[in-house]
Formats: C-alpha cells, structure tokens, sequence
C-alpha cells in the first residue's frame, strides 16, 4: 500500500517516510556517512598509491632507460651534470661487475656525487624492467630496477657496460602518515554520526530525565514533543500515562478519605455512648477496642500519603532535646519506663517534625508492646551520622522475621496475641527514607532487640 501511496504523491511521501519514521532517518543517515567516509579514503588512498601504479612504472623505466642512453657510452659527465642539477637527482656510476649468476654488481667508480650515506651495497631491488616488458608489450632499451637505499628511493640503470645509480633529492612520507590520515578521518566522521544520532535521539534521553523525575515524585510536569516519529508519540504516550497514574493515586487518596471520614463517624459515636454508660469491666476495653481502630485509620492514611512519590516533607530545623520531649509526651502513662540517654540534646537536626516524631513513636510502641513490660533505652548519639536507637529486653526477632517485619502487614507468628495490624514499622521505614537514612534492626532470641534511624548529618 506504502508503494502505491508513494507513486501517487513521490515528493510528499518520500518527506513522510523519513520525517515519521526514526529508523528510516538512522538508515539514510548510516547510508549517507557510508559512501562519504567510503569515497574521501578511495581517493585518498588512490592518490597515495597512483604513482605506483605498474603502468606508470614501465614508462618510467623507459624514460630512465632513454635518458641513461643519452649520456653516450662512456658517459658525458658534463651533461650528466647539467641533468642532474635540474632534476635534482643523485647518481652514481660503476662499471658493471657481473657475478657467476649473472647478476651484476657495482664495481669501480666511474663517477658519482652520492651522499656518504647512500651505499650501493644496501640497495633492495622492488621491480625489473623485463617484467613489464612481458605485462605491457613495451620495448624499454635498457634494463632498469626499482628499489631503495635506507627508505630512499633509487633507480638503477643497466646499460651493459656501467651501472647508473640514481637517487631523488627526497624523502618520501612515512605510511603512518596515511593510517594517521584513515584514524583520524574515522574519527571525525564517527563523531559526526554521534552528533547526528544524539540529536535524533534526544527525545529519548527526555523521557530517561522525566523518568527520573518521576522517581522523585513528579507528577505534573510533561515530556518535550519533538517531531513526529515513533519517539514523538511514545513521549505523548508516556505523557499520558503519566498522567492516568496521577489521577489513579489522587481518586485512591481521596476513595481513603472518605472512606475514613464515613468510619470516624460511628467511632465518634461509639466513643459517646461508651462514656454514657455505666461504669462496667469491660467499658475500659470497649474503649481500647474503639481506640485500636481509630489507630488504624490513622496508620492506613499515614502509610498511603508516604507511599507516595510526590511526599513532600515539611523539613524545619529543630533541637533533638525538643524531639525526644515531643515524643515521650505521647506516652503520659508510661514515661518512666522509657530511660533515655541523650548524648546530643543541642544538635539540631533537619527534618519534618510530625513525620520524624511518628517514627521514633512508632519504635517506642514497638519496643512497649514486645518488651515484656521491661525497661526501653532510647540512646541517641552522633558519629559520621545521628543514630537514635530503641532497645527492649523482650524475646527477640528471629531472623526469618527480621527480614519481612518492615513490610506492611506482616505479623510474626510469635507475636500474633499482640494487638496490632502491621504497619508500625513500615511507616517508620517509608519515614527515615523520605529523609535519606534508613532503618536497622539487630535482634537475638530471648536478648530483645534493637531498632535504629540513622539520619545522615547533611
């Protein structure tokens, strides 16, 4: 269908089919770097190796052939000269001295202006002359070999008689020179891709931040659309996603408040009618029964508004001393069974107050439920970070437990004639770690245990 579409309008689909579409972009832009990175080191390479081409090889070796020739047998060195110097060519000429394989070897010195550092004896033969003669059918008069002396390049010319050395005036450039010209073309053209692609993609490095922020509890903000392809409308899927959640958690949070505000109502009422009747035995425990689950209504909205991710903390500067004293008057009845040992009662910590006294309120009822009616120790002390620690004396937690009491709801089997509903801790939990601390707990069987908030100092 997408071909018949684009026979029908070639100008405007073809602008669509790339314009919408993410990989057909990173495709054509793949392609189009391709041929580019492809074409620039042909030429570059080909220049490079163009003037080794076998070819122009054989010309060369006839036109040295030629030249040598025009300098007479034996040669004129006069003339010899005047070539050189405007060539700006070496030579050396030796009579031939031919070995038993009939390969000939520089004898005495005819005449020659090579430098010192150019011996004879170091040339390495690359190309013959005859060779080219048979590849190309050309006639070259003189026999001629192509080599070099210490990475120069040297001709040398075999008239019969004498043996013409001929050395260029030049050094020619390392072949690092064309890896290092390759390495570094590559890399431009592979940051050229990253930049290309990264901008492709940013939408996608858009959504990874509004993840992020999302984790921080950011609701209310949105993804930047850019373009129109498949990244756009995953950033205007993610968007609305988003916002569904949002509105999800709101109706939650509004659904327990009404349903705490329809449940308060007859507490109210049964709390009324408790002190109108007549004293009896069991009006005390109505009342505890009627307290317990006010308790837990309070506990159930605490543990949503922290479960959360848009929580926010009201964080004030406040005394330790005035922490401890705020949270033991919660407990009228039983202060003297709480000893404390404040090591740091004029540090000031910074946290949100009501949240922060929930937590070690909620430690303290831990520690007086499970305590076996023995003595609880608060210690609060400061090393690299402020500790508040919450020891009892009762029968301990065992280690299977210890792993799964902060999780909401959970009950271990030998507390199970304890009043409660298993929340305690993991609000306290959700609290320390809206602050940046976290929870510890040691316990041993029948020792008590030890339940810590380690608050860090900034």
């Amino acid at each position: 269908m997408w071909v018949i579409s684009l026979l029908e309008n070639p100008r405007i689909n073809l602008i669509s089919l790339f314009k919408k579409s993410l990989f057909n972009r990173l495709g054509l832009l793949i392609v189009v770097f391709t041929i580019a990175l492809t074409t620039v080191l042909f030429y570059q390479f080909h220049y490079s190796f163009s003037t080794q081409d076998s070819i122009i090889d054989a010309h060369e070796n006839y036109y040295y052939s030629r030249m040598v020739q025009s300098w007479n047998n034996p040669p004129d060195t006069t003339l010899i000269i005047e070539e050189l110097a405007n060539l700006k060519i070496w030579c050396g000429i030796f009579k031939r001295d031919t070995t038993e394989y009939g390969v000939a070897f520089p004898g005495k010195t005819y005449w020659s202006n090579l430098p010192a550092t150019i011996l004879t004896k170091n040339f390495i033969s690359w190309t013959i002359s005859t060779d080219f003669e048979k590849i190309y059918d050309i006639s070259i008069p003189l026999e001629v070999f192509f080599g070099e002396i210490n990475t120069m390049p040297v001709t040398v010319v075999d008239n019969g008689e004498y043996l013409f050395y001929l050395v260029i005036d030049y050094i020619p450039p390392s072949d690092w020179y064309n890896v290092l010209f390759a390495i570094v073309l590559s890399i431009v053209f592979i940051l050229g891709i990253h930049f290309f692609i990264k901008r492709y993609l940013k939408p996608v490095q858009l959504m990874k931040n509004r993840i992020e922020s999302l984790e921080q509890g950011d609701l209310k903000s949105k993804i930047d659309i850019i373009g129109e392809d498949e990244l756009a409308e995953l950033s205007k899927s993610m968007n609305k996603m988003i916002k569904e959640i949002n509105l999800l958690l709101e109706n939650k949070h509004q659904l327990l408040l009404e349903v705490s505000h329809e449940l308060r109502s007859p507490l109210a009422r049964m709390q009324f009618l408790i002190e109108m009747l007549p004293k009896h035995k069991n009006t005390i425990k109505l009342r505890e029964e009627v307290n317990f689950l006010e308790s837990m209504i309070d506990n159930l909205l605490l543990s949503d508004r922290l479960s959360m991710p848009y929580s926010k903390l009201d964080l004030k500067n406040i005394k330790i001393s005035k922490i401890v004293k705020k949270t033991l008057e919660l407990f009228p009845n039983i202060n003297e069974k709480v000893i404390v040992n404040n090591l740091i009662p004029d540090e000031i910590i910074l946290v949100d107050e009501t949240k922060f006294i929930i937590a070690i309120r909620n430690l303290l009822d831990n520690a007086l439920k499970y305590g076996e009616e023995k003595n609880i120790y608060l210690n609060i002390e400061k090393n690299d970070i402020i500790e508040f620690h919450v020891k009892d004396l009762g029968g301990g937690i065992s280690n299977e437990n210890i792993n799964n009491i902060t999780k909401p709801f959970f009950r271990g089997d030998d507390v199970s004639s304890t009043q409660g509903f298993g929340l305690g801790l993991t609000i306290c939990k959700k609290i320390i770690e809206s602050h940046k601390g976290q929870l510890s707990i040691q316990s041993k069987m029948g020792q008590g245990s030890i339940f810590t908030l380690q608050l860090p100092t900034n």
